[in-house]
């Protein structure tokens, strides 16, 4: 292995383990010295625990209609066999949200599919079950978006988030 493929999977690990570290501390919550009651964080309104239970199940990749979703921003969760491959976010509200996002993968150019991770979305496709998290339709739910996928990620885990782009 290169010393640069070497270096790269050293970043990534470190930023694995951070990723971790943080998604812990979000789960458990911290204890406010001054009323000493645990204060549980919240991401755009609602805690972790409420947007966990807010994922929807649309199908297999290559067969959704998405025409739902074309101003919502949000997080979608790629599953193979059960298993959480990839958790992807789609932050562009004004220009197609979730719904640009996810057909990005199963459309004939390969501008989406880039990276390892593109590639194996566009191979499995059929495979592919796909859940949403529609977070909203504003700037603000962009953020919470960025946030939420940092969290999830470092929740799941999933093998195609791990892969060097």
């Amino acid at each position: 292995m290169s010393f640069w493929k070497t270096l790269a999977k050293i970043g990534n690990a470190v930023i694995e383990e951070g990723m971790k570290q943080q998604s812990k501390q979000m789960r458990n919550g911290s204890r406010n010295s001054a009323t000493g009651r645990t204060e549980v964080p919240t991401i755009g309104g609602k805690t972790l625990r409420e947007w966990e239970s807010k994922w929807q199940n649309v199908g297999y990749l290559d067969s959704i209609d998405l025409s739902p979703y074309s101003s919502y921003v949000g997080l979608y969760k790629a599953e193979l066999g059960g298993k959480v491959m990839y958790i992807g976010r789609a932050v562009e509200y004004s220009n197609g949200g979730i719904r640009k996002r996810l057909s990005d993968y199963t459309r004939e150019s390969d501008s989406a599919r880039k990276h390892t991770s593109g590639k194996l979305m566009h191979a499995n496709a059929a495979e592919l079950k796909i859940s949403i998290l529609l977070v909203g339709k504003d700037e603000e739910a962009a953020e919470a978006t960025r946030k939420l996928e940092r969290y999830f990620i470092g929740k799941y885990s999933p093998e195609w988030n791990k892969m060097l782009k």
